[in-house]
């Protein structure tokens, strides 16, 4: 039988633009860019509350990750 785990506080985390702005260093406006654009997901609550997944938003970070290539600095 597996034993069940309780969540993790980052897996029930729900950002606001404005959380996931500074959390990656940009501003808010990029964030909405990057929902229409870039296809960073998200939830919409309302028509105005939007409100981005902890775990969406790694897992699309990690899509969006470029490997550096050998000798390059």
């Amino acid at each position: 039988m597996s034993e069940l785990k309780a969540p993790t506080a980052e897996a029930d985390e729900i950002l606001t633009d404005e959380t996931t702005a500074t959390l990656l260093g940009v501003e808010p406006r990029t964030i909405r860019e990057w929902r229409a654009t870039r296809g960073l997901p998200f939830i919409r609550i309302t028509p105005k509350v939007i409100r981005i997944r902890r775990p969406d938003l790694n897992k699309w970070l990690a899509k969006h990750q470029v490997a550096m290539m050998r000798g390059a600095q």
